[in-house]
């Protein structure tokens, strides 16, 4: 009762302690109440971090003015969440819920354990606030802080925080120096806590500092704790992975040097230390106490010496770390190489026996022993028969087939004597030495009494090792010893190695031999009897003899897969049928994956194979079976899994067609019911006009599904009104019976041209004639002849049709058109079929009939008639067609004949040969008609001079040569001085006036040649010179070229003498060379000119022009200036001078005038630009004065050179006359 009411006592002692606590907690978190008004309610304290051991009280207050009435104290509670995902706790009693007043509870846990939980202030389901609860210790020291350099960059630690629900602070800081005044602080990540990694980079990494005093700096809540931590940086150094820019610098076949960089290796004073593996492929690491190394401060050379294996692959480790006790290896450096290749060192060996005779006796094995992968030295490895006797005479080894660890020689001949020698190569070279092998001449005694019989093979399961007996042969003489031979087996190939062959020698005196253990559990082995001169070679094992062993499980195989059977082979390498009971062969169907309908068949025990017939096709199939004897049976073998191949499906079903046009059908069919494979496509065949012709569908996989689908198929390309015959097959590798067959005729269709037209054409009628289209496409109803008619232009004169029945003899007959040159008739015919749109029968009467054939006798007027003539009712039936409601009409392509009525091309040819030879006729005539008028019109041509000219020439001249007639003069004055343009020039007269002359001149020599104008020279033609006596003037010059020319210019202007040349024109003014001139004494007496009756403009215009006399100059007075002439371009560039033209020229100034003179008036023109002689004779024309005084030098002006090119006509007459020279 007393320990009672203590208790009460403390409960109510405790009480208002917690209430106190209550109202001081309320009065120190006044702010924080009101934080959190409005929310349902609040705890106090919200968070919390108590030591392990200690007490906990949360009050929750429920906010009455919020809550309302749905919550008061007694609903309150308070949950438990750990952070760790236990089990959530519920407080909903005394002594952990103590009730405070009506809105407030109070939660009281004591000696709190470690935990990191959520206190939750709960009202039913509600929950009203929540309050952390971290409980937990002091900082502790860490325990497993580790630092680790890298290659003299950073440097890197971590370390575990102890395990602590209050949060605990970490701080690292280090110093290089004990109790140096300044510390670097170190980042750390906390993100994989408990794991606290800090990392010391390049800007605080102290890299030359051999130690680093570290402090750790721990505080909670609960307290404070520090940890110094030294650590050797160059202990906790890794350096970089070596093999920095790694080069190989040589490599033999037994060793390679390697060089690589190492660029801070001069940082250690120590020097480092390396550790190298080299691993051999499939071998275990080299171990040598020292590998040779030369290194420098920048680079580390490492030669690998006397490795085991040529051509062979290696592996080498390569570590590095510090000389430093306790310093860490770095990364390693797998580098993989290959020393070089060298030749094989050896040939494979072999022995005597090595060679199996198979049971034909035709062909032969030989086999060896393969090298070692490690002995292959390169690669390209094989092995090869470099030399190959036959009875002593080297044979072709070409023919042997080689094999990595066997070789067969076909056609084998067992009576002579075989040798081979037997190299390994690779791509270096071929062995040096060579196994010798000899396979003696065998005889029939020698395979009956000196091979071994009854081989048996024993094998034990204890140690895996096989035991093989057999017993001596019946002829033992000369017997040397066995050898054994053995190997992997093939399955099902008992004289068949898989892999390399293995053999040892035994004595004649031993009869089983037992291999090493650990051997394969499926051997071949065999053994030989070896004679001094003979061997009968390998002869293997028949069975195994362990009637007491586990019979092992089977491994047959499925060799040959048909459509309708699986063969089973198997093979029984460790069992000997004769300790066999028999076999068991179980095969099942799998139509749905799962075994179904399985079968059970009992073999004998001799049997090695079975085949099961009557299979499915291509219909999986699962096989397995087991051996048995009388005491024990093996486990069933893996069950195999094959499908049986394909077969020929069945027919395709339900043929039909559609749609028949004259070029189509649509066919559909349903896919076969058993497909009995893939179907790949569909096959079909049809039968047309005794022609056969196939076409080929793909078939589609949604037919392997749905077998009921009809497949449809529009064959095109057919030919129109044509009966076919079509099948279809189904085709997986094989094809199908033919569907049921359907028969059908192609619609009507256009017909193809008729055949070549035939044209027979006589004076009064043409026929045509012409063959049925190879193709008609239809009954060809009836032919449309067109006879179209074309000019020279092309152009369409008429077109007229005609009909020919189609059932007539394909020939008509016209009345044979006129034949127009250059014309065209086109004759075109064309088969025509009908094709009835409508099915229903239209029956006309007879009178409708006729009623039609006179309308078509009224209206076709064939111009080509068929032969025979069509009927009238054949009329109306053609005539019907044009029915385009019923009837659909398939025109042919036209046949075209062309005839043209233009001659032919021998013909033409001739036509304007002759053409062109009268063109060239006709003008050759008219250019003669045209010469010959022209020459008639100039003889017709009279001269008729003035009368004065006709007086004046018909005075005698007074010369001192007799006058006779016949010659015509022509005078020819000095030019006045007044025209310098006339004026000859010696450097500026190049011209040559060949050739020169014109008609008017010739006829005026002609009129005249009867006048006594001039002397006749005729009789004074050896001087070939004229004299003229003194007073007489030099312009009367000989018209005639034998008086005046001179001999000596005659030879030296033999190819022009009918010219005057410029530079004789500058004699023809008053010679002062001659005689009779009383000007000068030394006046010439002669003068020669080549004139031929022809008289130049530039005679005229190359005249000088005499000086104007003046009565105030003295006589011996130099002459006076030349007068300045008018410009060449006032002159006619013709060189003809007519009459429009004289008033250009100044006119001759008389003897004796005044210096000054008015020019004379031009003489009026006529209508055609010549000026009339009467023109030239009026009475003011004064005649000049040729005298001069002697010893005066008359002047002669120079001119420019003229425009030459014409000759003298009645206008230079003119000009003559008009100069006042006139006799």
């Amino acid at each position: 009762m007393q320990r009672e009411m203590r208790k009460t006592t403390m409960r109510e002692q405790h009480l208002i302690h917690v209430a106190l606590f209550f109202i001081c907690c309320c009065a120190l978190n006044v702010q924080l109440v009101c934080s959190v008004k409005g929310t349902p309610g609040w705890v106090i304290p919200e968070r919390v971090e108590l030591p392990i051991g200690s007490d906990l009280n949360i009050s929750c207050t429920i906010d009455k003015a919020e809550i309302g009435a749905t919550c008061n104290a007694k609903q309150l509670y308070f949950k438990m969440n750990t952070e760790l995902g236990g089990k959530d706790i519920n407080y909903t009693t005394d002594p952990d819920i103590w009730y405070i007043n009506d809105t407030t509870i109070l939660f009281k846990a004591t000696n709190l354990s470690e935990r990191d939980a959520s206190y939750v202030c709960m009202c039913g389901q509600n929950g009203i606030d929540t309050s952390r609860v971290f409980v937990g210790t002091k900082p502790a020291k860490v325990m497993n802080f580790e630092c680790t350099s890298y290659d003299w960059d950073y440097m890197f630690c971590n370390f575990t925080t102890p395990k602590n629900s209050i949060i605990t602070k970490y701080n690292v800081s280090f110093e290089t120096q004990r109790n140096s005044s300044y510390r670097y602080y170190v980042d750390c990540n906390f993100d994989a806590s408990p794991i606290v990694n800090c990392n010391i980079t390049q800007e605080t990494y102290k890299k030359f500092s051999e130690y680093y005093y570290f402090r750790l700096d721990i505080t909670n809540s609960l307290g404070h704790e520090t940890q110094d931590i030294p650590v050797n940086n160059y202990e906790r150094m890794i350096l970089a992975k070596p093999g920095q820019n790694l080069q190989k610098i040589n490599y033999t076949k037994d060793s390679i040097c390697l060089s690589w960089e190492m660029p801070r290796r001069s940082n250690f004073i120590g020097g480092v230390l390396w550790k190298v593996f080299v691993t051999p492929e499939n071998f275990s690491s080299i171990t040598r106490p020292m590998w040779r190394n030369n290194s420098s401060a920048l680079r580390n050379i490492l030669c690998l010496t006397e490795l085991p294996f040529a051509g062979y692959k290696y592996l080498l480790e390569l570590r590095v770390r510090n000389n430093k006790n306790g310093s860490r290896w770095s990364q390693p450096l797998n580098y993989e190489f290959r020393t070089a290749s060298e030749r094989p060192d050896r040939p494979p060996r072999i022995t005597n026996g090595s060679f199996y005779i198979y049971s034909s006796e035709s062909q032969l094995s030989i086999y060896w022993e393969q090298l070692e992968k490690q002995e292959l030295n390169g690669d390209n490895f094989s092995y090869v028969i470099s030399e190959y006797r036959v009875n002593g005479t080297i044979t072709d080894s070409s023919k042997i087939k080689m094999d990595m660890n066997s070789a067969t020689i076909e056609n084998w001949n067992k009576s002579v004597k075989h040798e081979l020698l037997i190299r390994s190569s690779n791509n270096v070279n071929t062995s040096v030495e060579a196994s010798r092998l000899i396979i003696p001449a065998i005889s029939s005694e020698d395979t009956r009494v000196r091979m071994p019989k009854k081989i048996r093979s024993v094998y034990h399961s204890s140690n895996s090792s096989y035991t093989l007996s057999w017993k001596a042969p019946d002829n033992s003489t000369d017997l040397i010893n066995y050898t054994v031979f053995w190997c992997n087996s093939k399955p099902a190939l008992q004289s068949k190695c898989n892999g390399s062959i293995h053999f040892e020698n035994v004595s004649k005196d031993r009869l089983q031999f037992t291999t090493k253990s650990a051997q394969p559990t499926s051997l071949n082995m065999a053994v030989s009897a070896n004679y001094g001169t003979t061997n009968t070679g390998m002869h293997w094992m028949s069975c195994s003899r362990d009637v007491y062993d586990d019979l092992a499980k089977m491994e047959p195989s499925i060799e040959e897969i048909t459509n309708s059977s699986l063969s089973v082979k198997w093979s029984t390498e460790r069992v000997c049928p004769a300790i066999l009971s028999g076999y068991n062969l179980t095969y099942c169907h799998r139509p749905a994956g799962k075994p179904d309908n399985c079968t059970t068949k009992v073999l004998d025990s001799n049997a090695v194979d079975y085949t099961i017939h009557n299979l499915e096709p291509y219909t999986y199939y699962s096989v397995k079976m087991f051996m048995y004897s009388t005491s024990r049976a093996s486990k069933y073998s893996d069950e195999l899994i094959n499908r049986t191949g394909e077969a020929a499906p069945t027919q395709p079903r339900q043929l039909e067609f559609s749609n028949v046009s004259s070029s189509g059908v649509l066919l559909s069919w349903k896919p076969p019911l058993k497909a009995n494979g893939v179907v790949r496509a569909y096959e079909g065949t049809f039968h047309h006009n005794n022609k056969t012709e196939h076409f080929k569908l793909p078939a589609s996989t949604d037919e392997l599904v749905d077998n009921e689908k009809r497949v449809s198929f529009e064959l095109g390309n057919l030919t129109a009104y044509t009966d076919y015959e079509i099948t279809i097959r189904a085709r997986t590798l094989y094809s199908s019976e033919p569907s049921n067959v359907i028969r059908f005729r192609t619609a009507v269709g256009v017909p193809s041209s008729p055949g070549p037209l035939l044209v027979d054409n006589t004076q009064l009628s043409t026929s045509l004639e012409w063959t049925a289209p190879p193709i008609p496409a239809g009954r060809v109803e009836y032919y449309e002849v067109s006879i179209i008619q074309r000019d020279a232009n092309n152009s369409l004169i008429s077109q007229t049709s005609s009909y020919i029945g189609g059932k007539q003899n394909r020939s008509c007959v016209m009345q044979t058109p006129v034949c127009i040159p250059l014309y065209r008739f086109h004759y075109q015919v064309r088969a025509v079929n009908a094709e009835l749109l409508q099915s229903e029968n239209h029956e006309e009467d007879d009178s409708e009939l006729d009623k039609w054939s006179r309308e078509t006798q009224q209206q076709q007027q064939q111009q080509c008639v068929a032969q025979p003539p069509l009927s009238g009712i054949e009329w109306s039936i053609i005539n019907s067609y044009g029915n385009e409601s019923r009837y659909r009409l398939h025109k042919s392509n036209w046949a075209i004949h062309e005839v043209s009525c233009s001659p032919d091309r021998s013909s033409t040819q001739l036509l304007i040969s002759s053409a062109e030879l009268i063109v060239a006729a006709i003008i050759i005539a008219a250019a003669c008609h045209m010469a010959y008028k022209k020459l008639q019109k100039m003889s017709d041509i009279d001269l008729e001079l003035p009368s004065g000219l006709k007086e004046t020439l018909k005075k005698p001249l007074e010369l001192d040569m007799p006058a006779s007639g016949g010659i015509v003069c022509t005078r020819l004055d000095p030019m006045p001085q007044y025209m310098p343009q006339y004026a000859p020039q010696e450097d500026m007269m190049p011209h040559d006036f060949s050739g020169s002359g014109n008609e008017s001149s010739k006829l005026l020599l002609a009129n005249n040649s009867g006048s006594n104008c001039c002397a006749d020279e005729e009789h004074t033609q050896m001087g070939n010179t004229l004299s003229l006596p003194l007073g007489v003037p030099v312009s009367y010059m000989p018209m005639r070229q034998d008086l005046l020319q001179d001999h000596e210019e005659q030879q030296a202007h033999n190819g022009n003498q009918n010219y005057i040349k410029p530079t004789q024109l500058k004699q023809w003014s008053a010679n002062p060379n001659n005689p009779n001139n009383p000007g000068n004494a030394n006046a010439n007496p002669s003068l020669a000119l080549p004139l031929s009756g022809y008289v130049p403009v530039q005679v005229l215009q190359a005249r000088p022009m005499p000086p104007v006399p003046s009565s105030n100059v003295p006589v011996n007075a130099p002459a006076s200036a030349p007068v300045s002439a008018p410009p060449l371009s006032l002159l006619n560039s013709s060189n003809y001078v007519q009459a429009a033209d004289l008033h250009k020229l100044p006119a001759t100034v008389t003897a004796g005038a005044p210096t000054t003179t008015a020019a004379t008036a031009a003489p009026p023109t006529n209508s055609f630009g010549y000026t009339a002689m009467e023109q030239l004779i009026k009475p003011s024309t004064v005649l000049p004065n040729y005298t001069q005084p002697i010893g005066q030098t008359a002047t002669t002006q120079h001119r420019m050179q003229p425009n030459i090119g014409g000759y003298v006509t009645p206008q230079d007459l003119n000009a003559i006359a008009h100069n006042r020279h006139m006799l």
